[in-house]
């Protein structure tokens, strides 16, 4: 009898692939959104500008600051842009680094299926179709991490 070797492919583990990928996505969406609020600085329709005009004039104080509407809103959109594009990388970062924090079944996956999932509600309720897809792909990635994890 004669023996024949198959050949092995290699493959990334799909939890790794797949987390990379729900990561990935969450710094996609964070530069995003950066990418559409610059655009809407530069050169506003309109109906921002009456609308950007109408929450500059309305004042409010929060924590002792007295802010705009305004600057308010502006601050909350740039602070949660750069929050996600930071979990994001840090998520790639300590996979790179750690990789069993995702072959195996951990509160680090758990955490970042639990941000997603908040992130695809929000967006299904308030936000248009882009971050809900974006959002619709970290979810199911990090779900098929968890799936695919060693227990």
């Amino acid at each position: 009898m004669s023996a024949t070797a198959t050949p092995v492919i290699e493959r990334r583990p799909v939890p790794l692939w797949a987390f990379r990928t729900g990561a990935g996505g969450f710094v996609l969406l964070g530069a995003g959104h950066l990418a559409l609020v610059g655009a809407a600085v530069r050169d506003p329709s309109p109906e921002q500008q009456a609308s950007s005009r109408a929450m500059g004039e309305t004042r409010m104080t929060l924590l002792g600051l007295e802010r705009s509407t305004l600057e308010v809103f502006q601050g909350m959109s740039l602070a949660m842009a750069l929050f996600v594009i930071t979990c994001g990388a840090l998520g790639l970062t300590a996979v790179r680094q750690f990789p069993a924090l995702v072959q195996r079944r951990t509160a680090f996956g758990w955490t970042f299926l639990a941000a997603s999932l908040v992130g695809l509600a929000t967006s299904l309720m308030f936000l248009p179709l882009p971050p809900t897809v974006i959002l619709t792909v970290t979810t199911c990635a990090f779900a098929l991490t968890l799936r695919r994890a060693r227990t």
